[in-house]
This record gives C-alpha cells, sequence and structure tokens, in this order.
C-alpha cells in the first residue's frame, strides 16, 4: 500500500511553484473575507493621513496667464538693424527662444529684486536651509540663490503648439501674491526682450561707429587721388565734362557752319561771274535804286528825243545823266563782286583755321581720353567707397535711434487674475475620498500578498491532494497519478500531460 500523501519533495521551488498555480479565485476570495478588518483599517488609516495633509499642508493658489508674441516683432523704420526671416521654422525657434528668455535668471532676478522676495520667508526660509550643507558645516549661501530656486519651482511656462500663445502659472501661499508675481514677470519679460533688442542695436552700432573711421579715411585717400590725377594731367572738366571734350565739340561745329558759310560764298561768287548783270547774286538795295533811276531817266530822254530831236540841250542833259546812272551801276556790280570775292576768301580762311584748331583739339582730346580711362577708374573707386561709408554712416544713424524704440510685440491676452480656490491641497471631501480609495486598495492587495505567500509556504492538505491507490496490485509503483488540479485555478488552464500507456498483466488467481 502507498501512502495516501506523497511525502514532499526536496526541491521546493517546482513545488512551490505547483501550490501558487493551484491558488483560484474562490481561495483569493476567502483571504479578503478572513482579513476585511485589515482592509478597513487600511482604508481609514489612508483617510485620516489624507485629511491631515490637506489640514496642516500650506495651500497653493496658482495664477494662470497667457500671452501672445510675434517672433518678428515690429518693424517701425523701414529697415531693421537685424535681418527678418518669415520662415515657418525660423519664427518657432524664435518664439522658442522668447519662452526661454521669460524662463530665463536674468528675469528671475529681476523680479526677485523688484518684489522683495529674498525677505519673504515662502522663498527664503528662516536661516537659510540648505540640502549643500547637510551633514557637513554650515555654508554662507546668497539668499537670492535660494529664492531663485523657489521662484523657478513655482513657475512653469510653456508654447502652444499651434500658435505663438504663451501660458504661464504662478503658484504661492497667497492669491495676491501669485498675482504680483506673475504681473512682475510679464513686466521684466518685456523689459528683457526690449534690452535684448537694444543690446543688439547697441552693438550694431559701436561696430559701425568703428568701421566709420576707417571708411572715411579711405573716401578722403580715393577723392584726393582723383583730384591729383586730375592735375597733373591737365583735365579740366565742367559739369561732369573735360573742357578738351567741350571745346572739341565747339570746334567742329564752327568748322560745320564755317564749310556752309564758304560753300555759300563760293556759289555766290560763282553765279556773279556766270550770271553777268542778270545774275540773281547782283541785287542789292542800292543797285535796284540806281537801276529804277537810270529807268525813269532813260524813258524821258526817249519822249524828249521824240519831242526836241537829238540835239536839244534838255536831250543832252538827260544823256550825260544816264551816262551818270550807268557808271554808278557799273561800279556797284563791281563793288559786288568784290565783296563777294572778299566774303569767299575770308570764308576760306575760317575754315582753313578752324581746320587747324579741330586738328590740335582732336590730339588733345585723344591725349585727355587715354587719361580719362585711368580717371574713371579712380572715380568709381572713390564712388563705391563713398556709397559704401554713406551706408554704413545711414545705418549707424538708424542703428542709434533703434536704441530709442520698443519694437517689442507682446500682448497680454489673459491677465493674472486672483483665482476662486486653491489649486492644491484638494478639499477635504475629495482628500477623505482619495486617501480611503487608496487605503482600501494597498489593503486589499497587501491581504492578497499575504494569503497568497501563506498558501504558497503553507499549502493545506486536503482530499484534493490525496493519490488514489490503484485497484491492480501489479500496477507499476514507479508510475504514479498526479494530484487533479482545483477548479478555477491556473493549473486547471493549462494542458494535460500526456502519461505513459499502463502495461496489462494477466490475472492469476493462484498467485
Amino acid at each position: 500500500m502507498q501512502p495516501p500523501y506523497p511525502a514532499r519533495s526536496n526541491s521546493s521551488a517546482p513545488e512551490g511553484l505547483t501550490n501558487y498555480l493551484q491558488i483560484d479565485l474562490g481561495r483569493l476570495a476567502y483571504w479578503l473575507r478572513q482579513k476585511f478588518r485589515w482592509i478597513v483599517a487600511a482604508a481609514l488609516i489612508g483617510l485620516v493621513l489624507a485629511v491631515s495633509y490637506t489640514v496642516f499642508s500650506k495651500p497653493r493658489y496658482t495664477v494662470t496667464s497667457e500671452l501672445v508674441i510675434d517672433p518678428a516683432g515690429l518693424q517701425i523704420v523701414g529697415e531693421e538693424t537685424g535681418s527678418r526671416n518669415d520662415m515657418r521654422e525660423t519664427l518657432l525657434l524664435n518664439a522658442d527662444s522668447k519662452l526661454q528668455t521669460l524662463l530665463s535668471r536674468n528675469v528671475l532676478l529681476r523680479v526677485i529684486e523688484k518684489l522683495d522676495l529674498t525677505n519673504d520667508i515662502e522663498f527664503v526660509p528662516a536661516g537659510g536651509f540648505s540640502l549643500f550643507s547637510f551633514g557637513g558645516p554650515a555654508t554662507p549661501v546668497d539668499p537670492r540663490i535660494i529664492a531663485l530656486e523657489s521662484l523657478n519651482k513655482r513657475l512653469a511656462a510653456q508654447r502652444d503648439e499651434k500658435s505663438f500663445v504663451l501660458f504661464m502659472s504662478v503658484w504661492t501661499w497667497d492669491a495676491e501674491k501669485s498675482i504680483r508675481i506673475s504681473q512682475a514677470l510679464i513686466e521684466e519679460f518685456k523689459a528683457e526682450l526690449n534690452a535684448g533688442d537694444v543690446d543688439g542695436a547697441k552693438r550694431t552700432t559701436d561696430s559701425l561707429l568703428a568701421r566709420l573711421t576707417e571708411l572715411k579715411k579711405g573716401v578722403i585717400e580715393a577723392e584726393e587721388a582723383v583730384e591729383t590725377f586730375r592735375r597733373e594731367s591737365g583735365l579740366r572738366s565742367s559739369q561732369g565734362e573735360l573742357s578738351s571734350s567741350r571745346s572739341m565739340v565747339q570746334v567742329d561745329t564752327q568748322l560745320r557752319e564755317a564749310r556752309e558759310r564758304l560753300i555759300a560764298a563760293d556759289s555766290r561768287y560763282k553765279q556773279m561771274l556766270a550770271g553777268g548783270n542778270d545774275s540773281l547774286a547782283m541785287q542789292s538795295a542800292t543797285l535796284a535804286a540806281l537801276r529804277a533811276q537810270y529807268s525813269t531817266l532813260k524813258q524821258e530822254a526817249d519822249e524828249q528825243l521824240l519831242t526836241f530831236g537829238t540835239r536839244h540841250p534838255r536831250r543832252a542833259a538827260v544823256q550825260s545823266r544816264l551816262q551818270s546812272l550807268d557808271q554808278e551801276i557799273a561800279r556797284e556790280m563791281s563793288r559786288l563782286t568784290l565783296a563777294a570775292r572778299n566774303e569767299y576768301d575770308q570764308a576760306k580762311a575760317v575754315v582753313g583755321k578752324l581746320e587747324g584748331e579741330s586738328q590740335t583739339v582732336s590730339t588733345s582730346v585723344f591725349s585727355d581720353n587715354d587719361a580719362q580711362v585711368r580717371l574713371r577708374e579712380l572715380s568709381r573707386e572713390a564712388s563705391a567707397r563713398a556709397a559704401v561709408y554713406e551706408a554704413f554712416l545711414g545705418r549707424a544713424r538708424m542703428a542709434a535711434e533703434r536704441q530709442q524704440l520698443d519694437t517689442t510685440n507682446l500682448r497680454v491676452i489673459s491677465a493674472p487674475i486672483a483665482p476662486r480656490e486653491r489649486s492644491w491641497p484638494p478639499s477635504i471631501a475629495q482628500a477623505a475620498v482619495f486617501g480611503a480609495a487608496v487605503g482600501l486598495t494597498l489593503g486589499a492587495l497587501g491581504v492578497l500578498a499575504f494569503g497568497i505567500a501563506m498558501d504558497v509556504n503553507h499549502p493545506q492538505r486536503g482530499p484534493e491532494h490525496a493519490r488514489t491507490e490503484t485497484l491492480d496490485e501489479d500496477y507499476p509503483k514507479e508510475i504514479e497519478r498526479k494530484p487533479a488540479p482545483r477548479t478555477g485555478s491556473l493549473l486547471s488552464m493549462l494542458p494535460d500531460e500526456p502519461s505513459p500507456a499502463p502495461r496489462s498483466y494477466r490475472w492469476n488467481p493462484d498467485a
């Protein structure tokens, strides 16, 4: 006969795992019923602790503010001293940089000094306790550092992911103090942003002014080089034009007009020589008057010839006057011909003189043009230096004026106001419910852990653990049936392991 309960195995780990897998939900409920008082006690303890914490802890009053910032800032003048970039990534980085400025040490220290937080016991506890001096000699710590750490813990700020709105929250033990700190943070944040812009403009101005001295010296040297070369080369200019070029233009104009006069005089003289008395070139007021007198007197002489005959004294007198007019007309024609000749000779002489001057001026112009090439190069260099100098001078003046302007585009859309109630700790009712729930949960988990540990280390022996003896005495003793798993336990959910088939024996009644 085999014992009803097998001896305990020397290997505790597999047996403990088997005992753990034998635990079912009914067993867990059994331990919860048995140790229900422990659970209630844990819930009461949690309730008392939560209510005590709520009653004795310092209240926190959180004030929230919302600010809208323009990362690019205001563009008051036509050109700002800093470059503007409207790309989305750049604007977002700029907005995040301004958010870090809000949380920067400069802003917080300004707020501490403005509100005298170093003398506030909330921010600088009495005695100046510091973790760095724990366990050693007391080390003097600057109260501003302690106040800075305290303010940094009480301040939180973040940017909305889809906009340029900043959310800032500050909590203290007093609601009015939270409002004052929030307002001071906003004011000092604006001042810090403006100070950054002013500092950038000042550094730009200093750099430009330092460079202006060298630029001015370079402009003066370039302009002096232009004037020196013009003086040494004999280049005289008026209204941006060389005198030789202007003289060349004037001589060419005079030469063209003189040649036109020469052609006209030559044509008139030739007409006088070829045309005789009837030539159009022989027309003049004096000659016309003489010819009119001659025609009138000739008509009178013809009439007297018909009346008095050829030997009458009157006709002789008229004939004498006709001869005199004829001589005057001949002299006038000779004078006109001589005048035309003189005019032709004079025009020819003028043309010759102007042609000589044109040759002289042309030679001077060609020489001046060669010098003008070098002069233009020097002038361009001087103009370029002057343009750079004027640009730097204008930028320096603009940057100097920029220091007097506030281009910070910051607007408060939600001003800090007093909160209706404290943000921490919660109310007594909420704390009681929360503490009781936490205590109840921890108590139940503790009871379950205790029960599981007891079942694993000290399992109960019941009928379900007994092994069934085989009726066949000849059944191999090395093949034993394992105890059936408890219904509902984790072990019952595992698949059955295949067992070896029993051997068949023939029963012998005489044995």
